[in-house]
């Protein structure tokens, strides 16, 4: 059986990690990190302290509204809310003192409108945001309600981190990096969810008698019986009219779900050894779409499985980079695999919004005019 306990506790605390991981100062793996390129991921989160990522990172108007549909949701429905805990720095559930979804979009209204925006253009937008968060909550809200919020007991925030300890069998099937992965999940939906309950108390194994996933007895309590990832998208800063007002383009829920994020779900599917269906949920302003394993191959278990050593091959690729040169110190290491990385400052995207100081130690490092 997986060793859940001592992973959810502090899933980012590793005893034994590699050389290479100790000297630069990186115990983890996220699915963000794997949407980056490697010399973007290596300057952004080796060379970089995490004092100025988190400096680095601003918000935006868009970051911002999404925690507030997100927060406005969890409020709702959320028995169990995983947050920090102020004492012992670590993430643990909370038990969550439910709203009414009114009071909660009320609630993160109010909150929102305390965010200060970074720039103008992040100015318009957050006037633009701030009317389109309460449909995107409804939309949002209409979703779950399809996929039965209101008959299951829900986690939000829940930490998870695979491969766990104590799980090479569990995962025997694909190779996995050094370092773990971890994640946070949206939403998972239980019939039985016992504040404070830990999963190793009952068994994590399917019913011997259970026959299919529509079975009831399928999954034990140890599994939700749903994922849920919510993804919300908003509209599109456009032209400066001749009145001086900003247009916006209006963004309808998706046709097909982004790779980065149908990677992401398979992060987390990979947590309950993929027994557990994931869904992929996008609300817009005008309406939402639902993405499950019938009508997207990616969040299929294969599909998943599949995705999942894609991004597992990426970070060993980075991990071998690394090793090859964890006999030396800290900034040896960093110089000797700039050398092997192409840095593609010409990304579309990867390289936007570092300061100018930062970019300039960039190519630097990378020794580019």
């Amino acid at each position: 059986m997986v060793n859940y306990n001592k992973v959810l506790l502090d899933p980012l605390k590793e005893t034994s990690l590699p050389p290479f991981a100790t000297k630069l100062g990186v115990n983890h793996y996220s699915a963000t990190q794997f949407t980056l390129p490697d010399a973007a991921w290596l300057f952004k989160y080796v060379v970089l302290t995490q004092e100025q990522r988190r400096a680095l990172f601003e918000s935006n108007s868009a970051m911002e509204a999404g925690k507030r549909v997100g927060d406005a949701l969890q409020r709702t429905y959320a028995e169990t809310i995983w947050k920090l805990n102020p004492l012992t720095k670590k993430i643990a559930p909370s038990k969550n003192e439910k709203i009414t979804l009114d009071n909660a979009i009320q609630e993160q209204i109010e909150l929102f409108k305390e965010y200060e925006p970074v720039d103008d253009k992040d100015s318009d937008k957050k006037i633009k945001y701030l009317d389109e968060v309460p449909n995107i909550i409804h939309h949002a809200n209409d979703a779950l309600t399809k996929l039965g919020v209101a008959d299951f007991s829900v986690t939000s925030e829940r930490q998870i981190s695979i491969p766990n300890n104590g799980s090479e069998e569990f995962f025997s099937f694909m190779a996995f990096p050094y370092l773990p992965i971890v994640g946070r999940i949206d939403f998972d939906f239980s019939k039985s969810n016992v504040f404070g309950a830990n999963p190793t108390e009952v068994s994590a194994v399917a019913s011997p008698a259970a026959g299919s996933i529509s079975d009831p007895d399928y999954f034990s309590s140890a599994f939700p019986h749903k994922i849920i990832e919510l993804k919300t998208k908003y509209s599109r800063l456009g032209k400066v009219k001749k009145d001086g007002s900003r247009s916006f383009t209006v963004c309808p829920p998706p046709a097909t779900p982004s790779f980065n994020h149908v990677v992401q779900c398979a992060v987390y599917a990979a947590y309950y050894n993929f027994k557990v269906p994931v869904y992929l949920v996008y609300a817009t302003d005008v309406g939402y779409s639902i993405f499950d394993s019938i009508n997207c191959k990616h969040l299929t278990v294969d599909g998943m499985k599949k995705n999942l050593q894609i991004m597992n091959y990426t970070f060993m690729r980075r991990e071998k980079i690394l090793s090859q040169y964890q006999h030396l110190e800290r900034d040896e290491i960093i110089e000797n695999a700039i050398q092997m990385i192409d840095p593609n400052f010409d990304h579309p995207w990867c390289w936007q919004g570092l300061p100018e100081e930062l970019l300039q130690q960039a190519k630097e490092l990378w020794r580019v005019s």
